[in-house]
């Protein structure tokens, strides 16, 4: 079947793109030819030269007992999986990414926190009669004001 399929006819067109799937799935590909075709599926500007890659992916000799298997296990663990979708990160990737997420939004807040701080100083400094403390009893105003109206 290393021979190229026809596009005159679907069936054999078919046949070859469905039998180097199954390559694919059950991981009957050498790495290196992989790797090959990656380059040159790369490299091609046009569109995906589909020809020489399934005569490339059909090229090496396969025993077909154990492609079968092979193919029915990868196809079982793609159902399990509920398709392409890869799996979600583990326990430990997530983890570190709440962690940063966190550390990263600690640090913003500190830095916005000490521009704040600094703006009203400055404030204060440049214009005396300005009462920057005004905010903070706004704000004592509004957690009294939540706290009536969450009846606490």
């Amino acid at each position: 079947m290393a021979a190229s399929p026809d596009p005159g006819r679907p069936e054999e067109v078919h046949d070859a793109v469905a039998h180097a799937s199954l390559r694919l799935l059950a991981g009957a590909v050498p790495k290196a030819t992989l790797e090959r075709l990656r380059r040159e599926t790369k490299a091609a500007a046009a569109e995906y030269p589909w020809e020489s890659t399934t005569r490339a992916l059909l090229a090496d000799s396969v025993e077909p007992g154990q492609l079968v298997q092979r193919g029915l296990a990868a196809q079982r663990d793609w159902i399990l999986r509920g398709g392409r979708e890869t799996p979600k990160p583990g326990l430990g990737v997530r983890t570190k990414g709440l962690v940063a997420r966190l550390a990263a939004q600690l640090i913003f807040g500190l830095l916005y926190g000490v521009v704040v701080v600094v703006v009203l100083v400055v404030l204060k400094y440049k214009h005396p009669s300005i009462d920057i403390y005004v905010a903070v009893d706004w704000f004592a105003a509004a957690v009294a004001w939540a706290r009536r109206l969450l009846g606490g």
